[in-house]
C-alpha cells in the first residue's frame, strides 16, 4: 500500500470529483429539487438569503467584490488564506504530534499490502476468519507505536496540519492520504477487538477515527471536509458492526454519544467554501495561471461529464476579457453559494440545482474556469447531509442501546427514549422530519428517507447494488441483536 507523498490540491480534488459526481448523479433527487426550485432566484428567496445578493452579483464590478471579501476579513489567495487558517500553538497541537506518527508508519513489503489496502469489512454479523484475524493482527502489530502516537495527539485541544497555501491550486496535501491510512489502522484495530467482554477496545478505536476526524475540522478547503465526513462515515460503519457483535456498557455509549454530537460541526462547509475560493480567484486574476489551466484541462479524460474547453477557447477567454467577466461570475456564484453552505440540511440542498444552474450559465456564456469548477460542487451538500445523517444514525441508536440495558427491552418508537436518552428524536436531514425506527424479528433499524426524499420502509441498500438498479432505498442502521 505504499502512496507518493507528493499530493496536489488539484490532484485530491480530481478523485473528490469522481465522488462527488457518482453522488449527484440521483435522477430522482434532481428531478425533486426541479420540481420545488425552477431559478436560482427563486432558491435564493425560498431559503431567505439577503434580497440585495442578486443586485450585487449582477451590477458590482470585480474589483468591489474582492475588496468587499477583504473588509469581511476573508481570504483572496492562497497567501491570505494561510493568515485566515488559524495558527495553533505548538504544545496543543494534535496535527503537529500527528505527522510523527504518519512517520512510524509501516506497510507489508509482500503481496498482503495489497490485501491489506482491499480489505473489506465483513458483513454485518459476520465475523472474521481465522486468515482475516491473521493478516489485520500482523498489520495492526506493526503499526502498534502509531496508535499509540496518534493517541497522544488526539487528545490535544487545537490542529494545523502544517500546510502552506501560497501555491494555490499547487498545493502540497499530503497529510490527507496518510490520514486515511492511518485511519484505517484504527478500523482494523477495532475489527480485531470486537467480541463479547471486549467493547472497551472497539469503543476506543472508533473514537478514535473520530478524533483523528476532527483534526481537520478548521482546515478550510473542501477536499478536506470531504476527508472529514469520509472518516465519520467509516465510524459509524464501524460502530454498526460492532453492536451487531457484541452490547456495550453505558459509559461507551455515553462518551461515544458525546464523540459522534461533537463531530456535528454546521459551520464547516461555509469554510471550506471560502477556502476554496481563496484559492481559485488568483487563477482568474492573473494571465500567467492560464498555462496551469491549460494542463489541468488537459488533464480531463475525453469521456469525462464535466466540460472540457478548448486551448483556443482558453486562450479567447484571455485575449477577449473574458476572464474578466469569468472572474465577475464566479464570485457572484461563490457569494451564493457561501451563503446556502451556511444553511443547514434540507434547506442547504437547494443548492445542487444553484450549482448545475450556474455552471450551464457559465458554459452559455464562455466562462471556462466557472462551468469547470462549479458544476462539480454540487454533490458536496448532499455528502454532508449523509454526514449528519450518520451521526444521527449513530445517536439514536446509542439512545436505542441505552433503552435496552435500562430495561432489558428494545423501545417500541423512537418517542419512548425521551426525554430520559435523547433530548428530542433527531431529524432526517434530508426531510427534516425525525428519523425513522422500526423493530426487526431480532433487533432494530434507524433509517433516513436519503437523497430521493422517499421512505422506503427501512428498505436497505444491498451490497452488490449496482447502478442499473433503479429501485430507491433508504439510509439505514441495523443491529440484529
Amino acid at each position: 500500500m505504499k502512496r507518493s507523498s507528493k499530493i496536489t490540491l488539484w490532484s485530491l480534488c480530481g478523485f473528490a470529483i469522481l465522488v462527488i459526481l457518482a453522488v449527484a448523479s440521483s435522477v430522482v433527487w434532481q428531478v425533486h429539487l426541479i420540481r420545488a426550485i425552477n431559478t436560482k432566484e427563486r432558491v435564493i428567496h425560498s431559503v431567505g438569503l439577503p434580497a440585495n445578493i442578486k443586485e450585487l452579483n449582477e451590477n458590482s464590478d470585480v474589483s468591489a467584490k474582492l475588496e468587499a471579501i477583504r473588509a469581511a476579513g476573508l481570504p483572496t489567495s492562497g497567501a491570505k488564506l494561510n493568515a485566515y487558517y488559524p495558527a495553533v500553538p505548538d504544545n496543543e497541537n494534535a496535527a503537529l504530534v500527528m505527522t510523527q506518527a504518519f512517520a512510524l508508519m509501516q506497510d507489508f513489503s509482500d503481496n498482503r499490502s495489497s490485501q491489506i489496502a482491499n480489505f473489506q469489512i465483513p458483513p454485518r454479523g459476520q465475523p472474521l476468519t481465522a486468515g482475516q484475524k491473521q493478516l489485520l493482527a500482523s498489520y495492526v502489530g506493526m503499526n502498534s507505536e502509531v496508535l499509540t502516537k496518534m493517541r497522544e495527539a488526539i487528545k490535544l485541544p487545537g490542529s494545523r496540519y502544517p500546510i502552506d497555501y501560497l501555491p494555490g491550486f499547487a498545493t502540497l496535501l499530503p497529510h490527507l492520504g496518510k490520514l486515511k491510512n492511518l485511519a484505517r489502522i484504527a478500523e482494523y484495530d477495532a475489527l480485531l477487538t470486537v467480541g463479547p467482554g471486549h467493547s472497551q477496545y472497539a469503543s476506543q478505536s472508533i473514537a478514535d477515527i473520530l478524533g483523528m476526524a476532527k483534526t481537520l475540522e478548521n482546515e478550510p478547503l473542501l477536499v478536506s471536509e470531504l476527508v472529514r465526513v469520509a472518516m465519520i462515515a467509516n465510524a459509524t460503519q464501524i460502530l454498526e458492526y460492532s453492536l451487531n457483535m457484541t452490547s456495550f456498557g453505558e459509559a461507551e455509549l455515553l462518551n461515544l454519544g458525546k464523540d459522534f454530537a461533537d463531530a456535528e460541526k454546521t459551520n464547516l462547509m461555509a469554510r471550506a467554501m471560502i477556502g476554496e475560493r481563496a484559492m481559485n480567484i488568483p487563477i482568474l486574476l492573473s494571465p500567467l495561471n492560464w498555462h496551469e489551466m491549460k494542463l489541468m484541462f488537459e488533464q480531463i479524460p475525453t469521456n469525462s461529464p464535466l466540460w472540457k474547453p478548448s486551448w483556443s477557447e482558453i486562450i479567447k477567454a484571455d485575449a477577449s476579457g473574458i476572464r474578466q467577466g469569468d472572474l465577475r461570475f464566479y464570485l457572484g456564484a461563490m457569494e451564493t453559494n457561501i451563503a446556502l453552505a451556511g444553511l443547514t440540511p434540507p434547506d442547504s440542498l437547494a443548492a445542487t440545482n444553484v450549482f448545475e444552474a450556474e455552471g450551464k450559465e457559465a458554459k452559455e456564456q464562455h466562462y471556462p474556469v466557472s462551468a469547470f469548477i462549479l458544476p462539480p460542487m454540487s454533490g458536496v451538500f448532499i455528502r454532508e447531509a449523509r454526514s449528519f445523517v450518520n451521526i444521527h444514525l449513530a445517536i439514536t441508536a446509542f439512545a436505542v442501546e441505552r433503552f435496552r440495558l435500562a430495561n432489558g427491552k428494545l423501545p417500541e418508537n423512537l418517542n419512548e427514549l425521551t426525554p430520559q436518552f435523547l433530548s428530542a428524536v433527531p431529524a432526517d436531514p434530508f426531510d427534516g422530519k425525525p428519523l425513522r425506527y422500526h423493530r426487526l424479528a431480532k433487533g432494530y433499524a434507524v433509517y433516513s428517507v436519503g437523497q430521493d426524499g422517499h421512505d422506503d420502509g427501512g428498505r436497505e441498500k444491498p451490497a452488490n447494488w449496482n447502478s442499473a438498479d433503479e429501485t430507491t432505498y433508504d439510509i439505514t442502521f441495523t443491529v440484529e441483536r
